[in-house]
């Protein structure tokens, strides 16, 4: 049976002279008349009424943005999006992370939960409950990498604005489980509820981000997402200390901090809705006409602009060239866009974000300073410190990530946590009960590792994981990508515990080779995409000869890219309004027009 070749969008020819009668879209035979002057409103008079409204249609056609798209344009667009969809997500991804460490140590809950209760509880039964505290901090992630998974296949099928609804309302319906539980098995199900439902989210907001921002700000939008991370573990760090030190034996003193979450979900679930689709995706799908829509509205152009149309055909040439991998299976072989060495490239980099020790920060923050000899209100009071910390630190990559590029802010990133986890375990072995000098050392290598962190492996991770994946593929590679960071985060939060048990000062050194294994391997197989477009480090992966040489093709291909880049600014600068607009835009010849 004959395979049915893949769809292979085709874009309608634009107007040749957009500063002409409607764009220069002719949609009557009628000859204009002598004297004709463009703009809707100097239409000739002899027209009939239906051939003007016809007029008026295919005006609108080539001017009017679409429902979704008018909220804002440009830069305002990205800003309202990032406020009421990437802020919203992340926070609540990162508070519901740190959430259930902070309210385990309150009485109203382990006498409710007395399986969590390790407070009260010595030996054997200590033990045990270490394990059940453990699976149900974890079943968090397990939701989340079941969430994640679920976007392979509803990622291009539902569209962007749609998976991100579908994960919000699940993280409100898991919120209303988790704070209305009366026993472990209702708590367990609405944290694994609310793990789908980030999932989803975590995975699908950074593909919608990117995919609808310019090349030159798809770093600070994108990266913005790390920064919010960090504020939601830190938000809930001082919430749930605040609510530990009221003076209550009720409920409410767990579940009150509890519904935040569902309520920052509400928000992006009713918001969402209001922004555009990702042009790409609707390339993707052959809705060339509203992608075209969509362009005009985040480059803020007209929609029959060079810019636009720029971006319509590289868009369109991209999926031509995956036509020749169409189906899933080609995600997970190497062929002519290298998809698997892509695939992990994006999978190592949430690898690496989980698996150099972060976990111990966020996870067990209380226990880490309880553990030497501080009191319960002083290791409070450290772990929030030191959340809040990190999440100042957030801004370095924020504001030097299109600056240093993603490659040297990741080597930065794990030399620095490598430095770091290996001077705790040195710590950690020359601490006893009689001398807690070292320890209290410890706690400065604590702060500084939070300050590494972020540089590279809290948002620019994310970011890159969007930039190496071609736009067929992006959201099942990112499905895939977001369900590694998922998984890993369960694996530390699971494991920490008996590690400690287990190893002692010992268990640091396993995140100080892992986080040291981060230089080598970014040197010699991370290509830079710092500058390029999303269409542009395509073109590297299919023209590179090996994972080897990509690194040295990125950097010819993001020279090229500058000089192009100075071009096309030149050709896009604000049309002014004057006389001379019609030679201006005669004289204009693009790119995508020699090709």
């Amino acid at each position: 049976m004959r395979r049915k070749p893949p769809y292979s969008p085709q874009i309608p020819p634009r107007p040749p002279n957009p500063s002409g009668p409607l764009g220069g879209v002719q949609t009557t035979p009628t000859p204009p008349a002598e004297g004709y002057k463009s703009g809707l409103h100097h239409a000739p008079e002899s027209l009939s009424q239906t051939s003007r409204s016809q007029l008026v249609a295919v005006h609108h056609r080539y001017t009017m943005p679409s429902s979704a798209s008018s909220v804002a344009k440009g830069e305002r667009l990205h800003t309202l999006m990032n406020t009421l969809v990437a802020l919203p997500t992340f926070v609540a991804m990162g508070y519901s992370l740190s959430y259930l460490g902070g309210v385990l140590s309150f009485s109203p809950f382990y006498h409710l939960f007395p399986q969590l209760d390790t407070s009260t509880t010595t030996g054997s039964l200590k033990s045990h409950n270490t394990l059940n505290q453990g699976a149900v901090n974890a079943s968090l992630n397990l939701g989340a990498l079941a969430g994640c998974l679920s976007c392979i296949y509803l990622g291009n099928r539902l569209g962007r604005r749609k998976t991100t609804f579908l994960g919000s309302a699940i993280v409100v319906l898991g919120t209303v489980l988790m704070c209305a539980a009366f026993s472990l098995p209702q708590l367990c199900v609405g944290r694994v509820l609310i793990g789908i439902g980030l999932g989803m989210m975590s995975s699908t907001v950074p593909v919608w981000q990117s995919e609808s921002s310019k090349t030159h700000k798809r770093g600070v939008h994108v990266i913005i997402d790390g920064v919010y991370i960090a504020l939601g573990i830190a938000v809930c760090a001082w919430t749930t200390y605040g609510f530990w030190r009221a003076d209550s034996q009720s409920g409410w003193k767990w579940r009150v901090p509890g519904i935040i979450p569902g309520a920052l979900a509400l928000v992006v679930a009713c918001s969402c809705l209001f922004f555009p689709e990702s042009p790409r995706w609707l390339v993707l799908k052959g809705r060339v006409e509203n992608a075209r829509l969509v362009f005009a509205t985040v480059l803020d152009r007209p929609p029959t602009s060079e810019e636009v149309e720029e971006q319509l055909v590289l868009s369109a040439q991209i999926i031509d060239v995956a036509g020749e991998s169409a189906s899933l299976s080609m995600l997970f072989k190497y062929g002519r866009e290298k998809m698997l060495y892509r695939l992990l490239l994006a999978v190592s980099a949430q690898f690496y974000s989980q698996m150099n020790g972060a976990g111990l920060i966020t996870y067990y923050s209380n226990q880490l300073f309880a553990t030497i000899g501080l009191d319960t209100n002083t290791s409070k009071i450290l772990a929030a410190s030191s959340l809040t910390f990190k999440w100042l630190c957030t801004f370095i990559a924020f504001y030097t990530v299109e600056m240093a590029g993603r490659r040297l802010l990741f080597m930065i990133s794990g030399a620095g946590m490598a430095v770091c986890m290996a001077s705790l375990a040195i710590c950690g072995a020359l601490t006893s009960p009689d001398r807690l000098g070292p320890a209290y050392a410890a706690i400065a290598f604590v702060f500084l590792f939070v300050v590494f962190l972020p540089i590279g492996y809290l948002g620019i991770n994310f970011l890159y994981c969007q930039e190496v994946i071609s736009t067929r593929y992006r959201a099942p590679a990112s499905g895939i990508s977001t369900a590694t960071h998922w998984t890993s985060a369960f694996v530390v939060a699971f494991a920490t515990p008996f590690g400690f048990n287990s190893l002692g000062w010992k268990y640091y050194l396993i995140w100080a080779s892992l986080s040291a294994s981060i230089v080598p391997v970014v040197w010699l197989v991370y290509p830079e995409t710092t500058g390029l477009s999303m269409e542009e480090v395509d073109k590297v992966f299919v023209e590179t000869a090996s994972p080897l040489t990509a690194r040295r093709d990125a950097v010819r291909a993001g020279a090229g890219a500058g000089v192009d880049a100075s071009k096309r600014r030149a050709m896009t600068a604000p049309m002014s309004s004057g006389p001379g607009d019609d030679n201006e835009e005669k004289g204009a010849v693009t790119e995508v027009e020699r090709v």
